[in-house]
């Protein structure tokens, strides 16, 4: 008799079926830096210090091997590196390099490019590996070509507060000088030498 009076069970609502997986975008190429004289300017966001402001002589094998941040050879450290357009115009970022073995970098960002002679770049930065490296830096990187390369430069030479050095030869990187002029001179070959690593 009691179960006359049970209140009905409310039916039970369909269960709606799984939203689709959104597929990540597929990585793109960034367009190349004109080859020339580079000025490259990093703020470090909340570092007491001034922007760090670089002057470098590039060609197409040198903006190919740039890091993230465009200052150092760093490019072929990173073994994921995904870059993708998005709706807003930009660039986004997202890569893993392994700056010596057992510390990665993992960078995420926005790149917003006028032309084939400035970029912008906003760029978080998380290092783990070792608890003396292990920090998070968020950096505004600004990017403008200044023109062709200096009389006596080579892709790769950079000038840092006044003191020049070459990337490849910091980084252990052997280039054939001979058959790369001034890149983004007139007349000058842009054509990359052969790069043998040590």
């Amino acid at each position: 008799m009691t179960a006359c009076h049970q209140k009905p069970e409310p039916p039970v609502a369909p269960v709606p079926p799984p939203a689709p997986v959104v597929a990540p975008k597929p990585s793109v190429p960034l367009p190349a830096r004109q080859p020339g004289l580079w000025e490259t300017r990093v703020t470090e966001q909340g570092s007491a210090g001034g922007a760090q402001i670089l002057q470098i002589c590039i060609d197409a094998d040198t903006d190919r091997r740039l890091g993230v941040l465009g200052t150092d050879l760093s490019g072929d450290t990173c073994t994921r590196r995904t870059v993708s357009m998005e709706n807003n115009g930009t660039w986004g970022l997202l890569a893993e390099c392994t700056m010596v073995p057992g510390v990665v970098t993992e960078y995420s960002g926005s790149i917003t490019i006028d032309s084939d002679q400035t970029y912008d770049m906003k760029v978080r930065a998380q290092t783990t590996g070792t608890n003396q490296l292990n920090r998070v830096t968020n950096y505004v990187v600004t990017s403008k070509r200044l023109g062709g390369c200096k009389a006596g430069q080579v892709p790769g030479d950079v000038v840092n507060d006044g003191v020049k050095m070459n990337l490849f030869d910091m980084a252990g990187v052997k280039r054939d000088r001979k058959s790369s002029g001034p890149a983004g001179e007139a007349g000058a070959p842009n054509k990359p030498a052969d790069d043998v690593a040590d």
